[in-house]
C-alpha cells in the first residue's frame, strides 16, 4: 500500500507541475503581455521534451532501475520550477518548461515500469489506478491549489512552493519507495527495441493512446479559461470548481481498476472514450447554464478516466522483459498527445474560439476508440509468469 500511495504522490507532483498553468494562463498572459493562446504553449514546452525523451528514460529504468529515476526527475522538476518563480521574461519561462519536461521524462515511465515489477497481473489495473489516481490528485487538490495561491500571492509563489513540494516528495521516494534491481544490463538498444515492437498490438495501443491524451490535454489545460471567460470567473473563483471536476476522475479511477481487472480492457477503453468526446462537446460547443457546464465537466472527468488503468494493465504484458523501454514508448505518446492537445486547443481558440475545440475533443474521442479496436481481435496479453511455464 505504501508504494501504491507514493505512486500516485510522484504523479500528483509531476502532473501537477505541468497542467498548473492552466489556471495561471490569464495571469501569465497579463504580466508578459501575450495571448492566452501564447500563454497555454507552456505546456507543450514541457510536454514536446518529455515526450521525445521517454523512450530513452524507459531504456535506463530498465538499466539503473526504477527508483533513481524516479528520484531524479522529482528533484529536478522541482528545481526548474523553483526557479521559474524568479524569470524575467516569457521565454525564460518556456526555457524552464522544457527543460522540466527533459529531465522529468524518467519519472512517469519509471513509475508504470514498476508497477509491472511489484504488483501481479490478476490485481494490476487497481494498482494502475493508484498511478492514475495522481492525474485526479493534482485536478482536485493540486492545480486548484496552485490557482488559489496565485488568486491571493500571484503566480510566481504559486511557482515557488510547488517546487518546494517536489523537492520534499523527492527525498521521500528515496526514502521509502521500494528498490528494485536493473531488468536489462545485457541489452543493447536495438536489441531492446526489436524486443518491444515485435510485440503483437504494439502500434493499435500506442496510437490510441496518444490520441486519448491530446483529447485530455485540450479540455485539461483550457477548461479553467474557458469557465473564466464564459462565465466570468476570477482565478481564485475557479479553483474550487476545478477540484469539483476532479472527483469525477477520481471516481472514474477506481471504477476503471475495479472494472478492468474484471472485464475485456480494450472494450472499456472504445466505449469509454467514444463517450468522453460526446460529452466533451457539448461542453465546449453549447451555450449551457453555468451548473450544466460544471456537471458536463465532471461526467468527462469519470468517464476518460474509467478507460485508463485497464489499458495501462494491458499495456504492461506486451513486453514483460523491456517494461521499461515499452513504457518509454508510452510516455512517448502520452506526452505527445499532451503537446498537441495544447496546441490544437490554442489554434482553435484563434480560429473559431472554444466552439472549433468542441469539434476537436468528438473527432478525439472517435479516432482513439477506432484505433484501439484492432485489439478486440487479439488474444489478450498473459502474464508473464504464465509464459514461462
Amino acid at each position: 500500500m505504501e508504494a501504491q500511495i507514493l505512486v500516485s504522490l510522484t504523479i500528483f507532483g509531476l502532473v501537477t507541475s505541468i497542467t498548473m498553468v492552466g489556471p495561471l494562463l490569464v495571469d501569465l498572459s497579463r504580466e508578459f503581455r501575450i495571448s492566452v493562446g501564447t500563454a497555454g504553449l507552456l505546456a507543450a514546452a514541457s510536454a514536446v521534451p518529455q515526450a521525445l525523451a521517454s523512450p530513452f528514460a524507459g531504456l535506463l529504468s530498465d538499466r539503473l532501475g526504477r527508483r533513481p529515476m524516479i528520484v531524479g526527475a522529482l528533484t529536478a522538476v522541482g528545481a526548474l520550477t523553483l526557479a521559474g518563480a524568479a524569470v524575467p521574461f516569457f521565454m525564460a519561462l518556456v526555457v524552464l518548461r522544457f527543460l522540466a519536461g527533459l529531465l522529468g521524462s524518467c519519472g512517469p515511465t519509471s513509475l508504470m515500469a514498476s508497477i509491472g515489477d511489484l504488483f501481479p497481473f490478476e490485481r494490476r489495473s487497481r494498482a494502475m489506478a493508484w498511478f492514475n489516481m495522481g492525474f485526479g490528485l493534482a485536478a482536485i487538490a493540486g492545480v486548484p491549489v496552485v490557482g488559489a495561491l496565485a488568486g491571493l500571492f500571484g503566480w510566481r509563489p504559486a511557482f515557488a512552493i510547488t517546487g518546494l513540494g517536489l523537492l520534499v516528495l523527492a527525498a521521500l521516494v528515496r526514502l521509502r519507495f521500494p528498490a528494485s534491481p536493473p531488468v536489462a544490463t545485457g541489452s543493447d538498444l536495438a536489441e531492446s527495441y526489436r524486443a518491444v515492437f515485435a510485440a503483437p498490438g504494439l502500434l493499435s495501443f500506442l496510437s490510441a493512446n496518444f490520441v486519448e491524451r491530446s483529447m485530455f490535454a485540450t479540455i485539461t489545460l483550457y477548461l479553467p479559461a474557458f469557465l473564466m471567460q464564459q462565465y466570468r470567473l476570477t482565478t481564485i473563483q475557479v479553483a474550487p470548481l476545478l477540484a469539483v471536476v476532479a472527483v469525477g476522475t477520481i471516481i472514474g479511477n477506481l471504477f476503471g481498476g475495479w472494472l478492468g481487472d474484471r472485464l475485456p480492457k480494450p472494450i472499456i477503453f472504445i466505449v469509454f472514450q467514444t463517450v468522453a468526446g460526446t460529452v466533451g462537446f457539448l461542453l465546449f460547443g453549447l451555450d449551457l447554464l453555468f451548473s450544466t457546464a460544471v456537471f458536463l465537466a465532471v461526467l468527462f472527468g469519470l468517464l476518460n478516466a474509467v478507460s485508463r488503468p485497464g489499458v495501462l494493465a494491458y499495456g504492461s504484458e506486451l513486453a514483460p522483459g523491456r517494461r521499461g523501454a515499452l513504457f518509454g514508448l508510452m510516455g512517448f505518446t502520452n506526452q505527445g498527445g499532451l503537446a498537441l492537445g495544447s496546441v490544437l486547443g490554442a489554434l482553435a481558440i484563434a480560429i473559431g474560439s472554444y466552439g472549433a475545440v468542441s469539434i476537436i475533443v468528438a473527432c478525439q474521442g472517435v479516432l482513439a476508440s477506432t484505433l484501439a479496436a484492432p485489439l478486440l481481435a487479439r488474444n489478450p496479453p498473459r502474464p508473464a509468469a504464465e509464459l514461462m511455464e
